[in-house]
């Protein structure tokens, strides 16, 4: 293995290893807003800026029925994701709403 192969092999398993535990994250922040949370099944998820993610969630209701998919918004504040919302828009309108919220906090700071 040349030596640019192999650095870029170690980069990439990095990033994946990152975005994993970023996953993970996401994931255990909605389930901590669940009323049943060992039965979160979950989909797609997206980040923006390591500032907001939307994830996919399917999860048991207090009737011990599943939702159906929803989707969670959420925001990083303090290093910790916080769930801002779970509601039964789609995934694409889930990321319209964060890259919105991104720009509007983009503005404030300038």
């Amino acid at each position: 293995m040349g030596k640019i192969t192999g650095k870029f092999l170690i980069l990439a398993t990095a990033a994946i290893l990152t975005a994993c535990g970023q996953e993970s994250a996401i994931q255990k922040a909605v389930r901590g807003s669940l009323k049943d949370p060992e039965s979160a099944k979950f989909g797609e998820h997206a980040v923006l800026n390591d500032k907001f993610a939307c994830i996919t969630v399917n999860a048991k209701n207090s009737m011990g029925g599943y939702t159906g998919n929803q989707q969670a918004l959420l925001a990083k504040k303090d290093g910790e994701w916080i769930v801002a919302e779970i509601d039964q828009m789609g995934f694409d309108e889930c990321k319209r709403l964060m890259n919105r919220l991104n720009e509007e906090l983009s503005k404030k700071e300038k």
